[in-house]
């Protein structure tokens, strides 16, 4: 049954809950302003990834930094930190993020100290790095100005204790001694075997090559080997020289040879010339030869054209 009682408790709990809405709303509105209208030109943090560190071991430095870029250039800020004994490893790293009017810029480093000074006692030492500095210049001076954030300090503790040291004997390394020697190597397949599998694939090869290289020069002196003169050619060139040395019986026996071969040939009209002119009373000359062979050479030439009559 609906009471008035419950009627009240009813209406108490909807009003309880609007109002925790309404300022759930005005929390995040104000939080949203505040960080879109930065009341600071810049302000930041520094951070350590580490609140304690043994002797040699890395640290991460963080330097977050918000700026408002109304009234200061983001591109114009700057970081300068000092880190005593400690040396950067690398590259210090910077991001930029971008929310409203608030630019996020993070500054990171790696830092280690092997160095005999940071060697720590053996209750530990605590270390303080120098405020960090950052520089940025507003908007409307220009003028340059040091923001100065400083740092949480940490302990830096030794690797060994003095129970670690006491009775022990300088001639046996401790236990707790970290080797330098590097692990033994492996391999997935043997370098001997390798070696072996890699000699004779090198061996195959060189004889491949080698029987590729003969045959490839046999091929070249088969091609540029000059190719034999046919019969008719050779008694050519017989008659040629002959009437060059003028040797009348020499050249009667040339154009003899050259009328049997032009017979051969099939050239008839061509080896009764040159029988005729082998047997001739007088002794031919060679302006009764060089028509000869000029036209024996002419039939040469149709021949190895494939124009063979």
């Amino acid at each position: 049954m609906v009471t008035p009682r419950r009627v009240w408790i009813g209406s108490a709990v909807v009003v309880l809950g609007i109002a925790a809405a309404v300022a759930v709303l005005i929390l995040t509105l104000d939080s949203e302003q505040t960080a879109a209208n930065p009341r600071q030109p810049i302000s930041g943090e520094t951070s350590l990834s580490k609140s304690a560190a043994l002797f040699a071991d890395p640290v991460k430095a963080r330097i977050e930094v918000l700026v408002d870029r109304d009234r200061v250039d983001p591109a114009k800020v700057g970081f300068n930190p000092t880190w005593i004994l400690y040396q950067r490893i690398g590259i210090p790293h910077v991001t930029r993020h971008d929310t409203g009017r608030t630019t996020q810029l993070v500054y990171t480093a790696n830092l280690v100290c092997l160095t005999y000074s940071c060697l720590p006692a053996f209750t530990g030492t605590r270390v303080q790095f120098p405020p960090a500095k950052v520089f940025f210049s507003l908007r409307q001076d220009g003028r340059r100005r040091t923001l100065e954030l400083p740092w949480t300090a940490f302990v830096l503790g030794p690797r060994t204790q003095l129970s670690d040291l006491n009775n022990a004997d300088p001639f046996v390394q401790p236990a707790w001694r970290a080797s330098t020697e590097p692990d033994s190597v492996t391999y997935a397949v043997s370098p001997t075997v390798l070696r072996s599998i890699l000699f004779v694939a090198a061996g195959v090869l060189f004889l491949l090559a080698l029987g590729a290289f003969f045959l490839f020069a046999r091929a070249l002196k088969r091609r540029w080997r000059p190719k034999p003169k046919s019969p008719l050619e050779q008694a050519v060139v017989l008659v040629e020289k002959a009437s060059a040395r003028e040797d009348q019986p020499a050249k009667r026996k040339a154009l003899e040879l050259l009328s049997r071969e032009l017979a051969q040939t099939g050239e008839g009209e061509l080896a009764l010339t040159a029988r005729e002119l082998a047997w001739a009373e007088e002794v031919p000359v060679p302006s009764s030869t060089q028509p000869l062979t000029l036209d024996v050479r002419r039939v040469i030439a149709e021949r190895s054209n494939g124009h063979a009559r």
